[in-house]
């Protein structure tokens, strides 16, 4: 047969599989009335099928009633429904499942006996799947209906059949798709349907046509409704004969006996394990409380699903989503238990949402496993074995390592196979991680629906052949059920999968739990993967919403010093370990680290709550850090400075030196303040805060320094920072500025080097329309159309003293203002830039670039408790695709003995081209947020040159810029004045200190932060009874030998975390 022949028989079978579909309703009752109100406290209104919506809120409710026939007795009853928008259906107060418009219809009695009373109530929603409005919802249709079973079931068998031939002669596999076409059309031959009455016959091909089920692989256009007449025909009412449906199950064993005689000739190819799921994004184009509707109707549909179809099994990931339900539905959630005991229902993920895999600090990220599996354990009794992160856009370079101390050895994602350029190499591996962690790491190309596949013939077929690592494997997974928006699974997939499980010439399906395909691979030969998973798509999510980025970044670093705060609090029995209101400030944070909001990619409505989440959260934090550091005189600084008196804390683990900020009235006498035994220097600041700096006098690390002030004329004066309105100079650097605003010249007085090739800080402004996605991409090309932004007036000196000064440049677009100040203080290495953006205008994209006097073939970059090394030149189309890599606190070029590192407060995108370091500022997207950052932005961003490479204190520096000292007034000789922990031996960097989950012991996290083997020594000045090396879920405690209840000594690999336990003798 040629392939035109093919077609047309394709073709001419389609029609009759549509003819057939007419006949799958035996009889059909319409609800010709239901109530209609706003709210529970509202008043009802009559409506009607075809009528409009009285109002338009969210959500509604709609209520209906009918009474089942009596000539129904007997009968499988089902029910139809198209209320104006997603729904979720209950029956007699059950709930039945979500409606949607991929779920319309669902089985209402299993044998109804004639006379019942059915009610209905609804709660509905004026918006589809994707979030989209129905502008003008109407209640469509309502009725119940008794289905032609047979006529059903045959239609079924032919439909996947007639699916796998059209497949399969598109890939040129004639003779099996020949052998099919003739097998459908016999059965069709054999098949006898009522043609004899026209008006029966036209409204059932009417009703069929005008409401076509998504799931048909076959339309016809040529409907009867779409013609000039605009014909109406009758409802349908007649039905099959009993000869007619005895000849239909005929027919279906003889369609059954060829399809196995066909399995003979051409075997089945390949295999697929299949799970079911919804993959439910908690936010995207539509708002948080409408994903808790969500949940709710999509699990009600699986539950349903599961009691029909028990070889089902449908995982979930993001421990967020059952505490939701758990909350809002506990009978769901008891049911949803069950079905986990059972195996039906997989706990997949560990994490408490899907995050980001990028912008999460390595703190955020264990508290994401930590909060999720724990969640999971004491719900479930398990905790989830495979990683689930089918959306994310790219991963970290150490996540093997978290997964493996979390009880994951297991990986899945499917958003590596949209790579833009570069296909991904395998999909099938191991993926080793930065400290040299493995993880078993898997994923499927289904080019049709990716993770959300409707199992066609197509989507089975081209993932199994797409399938690389079948020459490792027989079998790869493939998941299905409708997603992003939730939906889940359908009836028509799961008779799909029943009919496809064992096809001719396609591949054998198996359902099961996620893990079990995991559990069958041999792994010892398979490919690794080595360091991050970086994604060649989706680059602007580094930068879209800023304001959410640096909210979070400021979130991460105030939660983790308010913990350090409250544990040398309670320590020193100041406070009680606020344990509720930390857990409840660390699942705010997880939250906004799902993956469309972090990354910039949800609607306008959802940045509102996070910015208002975010702040609050931020602001608890503070008020409980302040409240551990400040003594029982009070947490206020006080209104003048006359009687100073309290003491800087340090919260990191390191001394450091004197610098900080105070509150300090300049009207105030002249007073000397004392630092310790020691003399400060001092400089007043606007807005009535006063800069103070000591000589060789450090803040010890997790410890306290006494201030104080005393009367009389200060004695302790330093020459002023050199400052005019273009150049400023301390101890350490120098810095020119143009009259254009960029840096002529920047140069390191203590390696007497110039750092710039050429003006340094040049603002771009480029036009940003993305061929597609808005929010999430940047095209390569996008630096093809930009403006270089200059200085509207001349710089200024607007900061001068002997400890800071200042120049400040401005700059004006269009609508755009800018404000610069360059910063340089006494002591202090870094340059920084201090930015305040009025950002006005759409589709556009700001950048800072900085030419550097620097030769190398890399920049290095900090990841999640790690670094990562990437090239900064264009020699390979991997290179080219990574024009824009993200960041978190720093960003390095280096030579072997001098470098220069970006430090950054919130930012996450940057790119290096050759010796040009570039940093993302702002973008300003319109889909899905026309107003993505529209407004005022204040943020900090700035230069580091060091010696040698950025393991010579860039770590340190990001750090010290995120958590300056901070300042408690009054005076408590009780209060700690020295550390109450110290390291002594290789450099690792503190990454929490906090409550233990299960006791009242203390938990400290480590990481080693350079790439190196290190070997350290805890030092406490609390008496240690035991210590316990840990998981990040606290648990499979090792012993360790504690020397004098006071040392332990610790070695660590390259990026290594280790998490300890103590048991404080109090």
């Amino acid at each position: 047969m040629s392939r035109d022949a093919l077609a047309q028989s394709l073709r001419r079978l389609s029609i009759r599989l549509l003819e057939l579909n007419a006949w799958c309703d035996r009889d059909r009752q319409l609800i010709e009335e239901g109530e209609f109100r706003t709210r529970p406290d509202a008043s009802w209104f009559k409506i009607s099928p075809g009528e409009p919506w009285p109002a338009i809120e969210t959500p509604v409710e709609i209520q209906f009633e009918t009474v089942i026939p009596k000539n129904w007795a007997g009968s499988l009853v089902h029910g139809r429904f198209q209320l104006g928008g997603e729904a979720l259906l209950f029956m007699n107060g059950r709930p039945m499942g979500g409606l949607n418009s991929l779920h319309q219809e669902y089985p209402l009695l299993s044998e109804a006996k004639g006379g019942e009373t059915l009610r209905f109530q609804a709660q509905v929603v004026p918006h589809g799947l994707f979030g989209t409005p129905v502008p003008q919802p109407r209640l469509d249709l309502a009725c119940i209906l008794v289905p032609e079973e047979d006529a059903r079931a045959l239609y079924r068998d032919l439909a996947t059949a007639l699916d796998a031939a059209g497949y399969l002669a598109r890939k040129s596999r004639v003779a099996l798709a020949e052998a099919l076409l003739g097998a459908i059309h016999r059965a069709f031959r054999e098949t006898i349907l009522p043609r004899n009455d026209t008006e029966e016959y036209l409204a059932r091909i009417a009703v069929v046509s005008e409401n076509q089920p998504a799931d048909d692989f076959y339309g016809n256009e040529e409907r009867p409704g779409s013609l000039w007449e605009r014909w109406k025909f009758r409802s349908p009412s007649g039905s099959l004969t009993t000869q007619q449906r005895s000849r239909l199950r005929e027919v279906r064993t003889a369609f059954a006996a060829e399809l196995a005689q066909l399995r003979d000739r051409f075997p089945p190819e390949g295999q697929a394990w299949l799970t079911g799921h919804a993959h439910l994004d908690l936010a995207w184009l539509w708002p948080l409380e409408e994903t808790r509707r969500k949940a709710r109707r999509t699990f009600y549909s699986v539950v349903g699903l599961m009691e029909r179809y028990p070889e089902l099994r449908f995982n979930q990931s993001s421990a967020q989503v059952y505490a939701w339900i758990e909350h809002d539905d506990p009978a769901l959630f008891r049911e949803i238990q069950g079905l986990v005991r059972n195996g039906q229902w997989d706990i997949v993920g560990g994490m408490w949402v899907e995050p980001d895999g990028n912008l999460p600090c390595g703190e955020s990220w264990v508290r994401q496993l930590l909060f999720g599996q724990r969640y999971f354990q004491s719900r479930f009794a398990q905790g989830a074995t495979v990683a689930w992160l089918p959306d994310s856009f790219g991963f970290n370079g150490n996540l093997p390592q978290l997964l493996l101390s979390a009880g994951i050895p297991n990986f899945f994602t499917h958003k590596l196979t949209w790579n833009e350029r570069n296909p991904f190499p395998y999909d099938l591996y191991w993926w080793e991680g930065i400290d040299g962690s493995r993880v078993l790491a898997h994923s499927f190309s289904n080019p049709d629906n990716g993770y959300n596949a409707r199992l066609t013939a197509l989507e089975l077929g081209e993932t199994w052949r797409r399938f690389r690592g079948k020459a490792h494997h027989d079998a790869t997974l493939l998941a299905f059920g409708y997603g992003d928006g939730g939906g889940g699974p359908t009836e028509e997939m799961l008779e799909r999968f029943r009919r496809f499980r064992d096809f001719p010439g396609m591949p054998n399906l198996r359902m099961d739990r996620v893990v079990e395909y995991y559990k069958t691979i041999a792994a010892q030969s398979l490919p690794v993967w080595v360091g991050e998973k970086y994604l060649e798509y989706h680059r602007a999510t580094f930068t879209t919403q800023g304001k959410v980025k640096l909210l979070h970044r400021q979130l991460e670093h105030a939660l983790v010093e308010a913990e350090s705060a409250a544990v040398l609090a309670a320590l020193q029995r100041q406070m009680a370990y606020p344990e509720a209101p930390f857990r409840r400030l660390w699942e705010i944070l997880l939250l906004n680290e799902f993956h469309d909001i972090l990354p910039g990619s949800s609607i306008h409505t959802v940045y509102e709550t996070a910015h208002r989440q975010l702040a609050a959260a931020l602001d608890e934090c503070s008020s409980i850090r302040d409240r551990a550091i400040s003594s029982g005189k009070g947490n206020q600084e006080p209104e003048s400075a006359k009687d100073l008196e309290g003491l800087i804390w340090n919260l990191q683990m390191d001394d450091r030196p004197l610098l900080a900020e105070i509150a300090a009235d300049p009207q105030e006498p002249t007073r000397r303040i004392i630092a310790g035994e020691k003399e400060v220097v001092t400089q007043q600041l606007e807005g009535g805060r006063l800069l103070i700096w000591a000589d060789e006098v450090l803040v010890p690390g997790l410890g306290a320094l006494p201030l104080r002030s005393v009367p009389g004329e200060p004695g302790a004066m330093l020459s002023g920072i050199q400052t005019d309105s273009t150049d400023l100079e301390t101890e350490k650097l120098r810095i020119r500025v143009n009259g254009d605003g960029t840096l002529a010249s920047l140069f390191d007085k203590d390696c007497g080097r110039e750092v710039l090739a050429g003006r340094g800080n040049q603002l771009w402004l480029f036009t940003d329309i993305p061929r597609q996605f808005d929010a999430w991409d940047i095209d390569a090309s996008y630096a093809e159309e930009g403006i270089e932004l200059c200085c509207d007036t001349a710089p200024e000196c607007i900061e001068t003293g002997p400890l800071r000064g200042a120049i400040r440049v401005r700059h004006r677009h269009e609508q755009i203002e800018i404000t610069q100040d360059y910063r340089l203080s006494r002591g202090s290495g870094f340059l920084e830039i201090r930015t305040r953006v009025r950002w006005h205008g759409r589709r556009q994209f700001l950048r800072a670039l900085f030419p550097l006097e620097i030769r190398t073939h890399e920049t290095w970059a900090e990841t999640a408790f790690g670094a990562v090394a990437r090239s900064n030149h264009r020699n390979t189309p991997w290179d080219e695709a990574r024009f824009e890599m993200p960041m978190h606190r720093w960003a390095d070029v280096s030579e072997p003995n001098y470098g220069v590192s970006l430090l950054n407060i919130g930012k996450y995108g940057y790119n290096v081209n050759g010796s040009v370091l570039g940093i993302s500022l702002l973008r300003s997207p319109i889909y899905p947020d026309p107003y993505a950052d529209e407004g005022d932005h204040e943020f900090v961003y700035g230069i580091y040159p060091h010696r040698g490479t950025w393991r010579n204190g860039t770590v340190q520096a990001a750090r010290r810029l995120h958590s300056p000292l901070r300042f408690a007034a009054g005076r408590d000789d009780a209060k700690v004045q020295s550390s109450l922990f110290r390291l002594h031996g290789d450099t690792v960097e503190l990454a929490a200190l906090k409550k233990a989950e299960d006791s009242e012991d203390i938990l400290l996290r480590f990481y080693e932060p350079h790439g190196n083997r290190a070997r350290t020594t805890i030092e406490m000045a609390v008496r240690v009874r035991n210590a316990w090396l840990v998981t990040i879920l606290e648990q499979s405690a090792q012993p360790l030998a504690v020397e004098d209840e006071r040392r332990i000594e610790l070695s660590f690999r390259p990026f290594q975390v280790i998490s300890l336990k103590l048991e404080i003798a109090r």
